[in-house]
């Protein structure tokens, strides 16, 4: 009798173990279906642009170079008030030694009126107009300078207001609001690449 409860003991220990280990195994499978993998990240090609990082409201967008030496500038899309993207900015450094410190690359929809300059409000006090460069097929462009004491004003805001008019109406005045958070760390890093 002890023989037989041992024989049925034993089996049922075996059974058991069986059981843990295929639960175990089921247990690990389900865990192994929840790991990450990982993905690949494309390293973009030489002249190709990508995202470094983002700062604030501004992305620090480079383009990739042969010697690992990437320029960067700083970029943020503008959108109107239905949230649909209108304008674009980049801001780059420029060499020491000249009136302006940075410079600005200022893409506007095509249709707006070229005859009405651009307004940047660098605060309540500070506009400054600015003209138009050419326009392509993405839209027409502004290229400006900005001095060491908009670049203040620029660290020092929270956000300054472009304006731009649309040919259809042109009395009125179309605000975009730029958005100034990050700015200053940004500015920072491509000065300093």
């Amino acid at each position: 009798m002890n023989f037989r409860f041992s024989i049925r003991s034993a089996l049922s220990a075996i059974s058991l173990c069986m059981a843990s280990f295929v639960n175990a195994q089921q247990s690990e499978q389900n865990a192994a279906d929840s790991l990450s993998l990982g993905l690949n990240i494309e390293v973009p090609d030489i002249g190709q642009p990508y995202i470094a990082e983002r700062i604030g409201d501004w992305s620090m967008r480079c383009i990739r170079s042969e010697n690992g030496q990437d320029p960067c500038e700083l970029f943020q899309l503008l959108v109107n008030n239905e949230g649909n993207p209108l304008s674009e900015i980049m801001v780059f450094p420029l060499p020491q030694g000249q009136a302006a410190i940075a410079g600005a690359t200022i893409i506007v929809p095509l249709k707006t009126l070229l005859t009405a300059r651009m307004t940047i409000g660098f605060d309540a006090e500070i506009t400054k107009s600015y003209p138009y460069s050419f326009c392509t097929e993405i839209g027409c462009i502004a290229r400006i300078g900005l001095t060491e004491d908009d670049i203040a004003l620029m660290k020092a805001g929270d956000q300054s207001v472009i304006t731009i008019r649309h040919m259809d109406a042109p009395n009125k005045a179309l605000n975009l609001n730029l958005s100034l958070s990050g700015f200053t760390a940004g500015f920072n890093k491509i000065l300093n690449q």
